[in-house]
């Protein structure tokens, strides 16, 4: 096989490509350039599209891991909230029944024995029973609010990683941050 004649892909000067030649920089204007040999016909490309498109691919398969894992842990951070959440509910139902039942018998108690004066004494226990719920219902809030933080961190994460995979299936090229 003989020397072909191209022009650089760059700077359109006239190039000699002999046949051992698989990779050369062009002598005018110093262009990385690729030769590919197929079919009869011979051509160059730019090592920079070929080293930008194992850029691309290696972003693309790079992102569908890190969406696999930013999913799972976003499941996970839904769990652990529902089951925190489940808990304290529990918890607190079964602390609400037994105040409720030991004001009962208190109020039954206190009246029977102490008739009105005994008023005084229910009135406690009730904004005692009251400001005891108070501080669970804010503990929920705020694991539900903590969850939330870091669900929102993951959700942008996999918004950016999602764009990257979509801009390599679709051809659009995306600026990494």
């Amino acid at each position: 096989m003989k020397a072909v004649s191209l022009k650089c892909l760059n700077c359109g000067a006239g190039l000699e490509v002999k046949p051992d030649i698989e990779d050369f920089a062009c002598g005018y204007c110093g262009v990385q350039q690729h030769v590919e040999r197929g079919g009869g016909i011979v051509s160059l490309r730019r090592v920079e599209e070929t080293l930008d498109e194992v850029k691309l691919s290696t972003s693309r398969a790079a992102s569908e891991l890190a969406l696999t894992r930013l999913r799972s842990d976003l499941s996970a951070i839904r769990a652990k909230r529902d089951r925190e959440v489940i808990t304290i509910r529990k918890v607190g139902s079964a602390i609400n029944t037994l105040m409720g039942w030991a004001m009962f018998i208190v109020a039954v108690y206190g009246l029977t024995q102490f008739n009105w004066w005994a008023a005084p004494v229910v009135v406690a226990g009730l904004v005692f029973v009251i400001a005891a719920i108070g501080p669970r219902a804010k503990t929920i809030k705020r694991i539900e609010a903590n969850a939330e933080a870091r669900m929102e961190l993951l959700r942008e994460q996999i918004a950016r990683h999602q764009a990257i995979v979509d801009a390599y299936d679709f051809g659009t090229p995306v600026e990494n941050s």
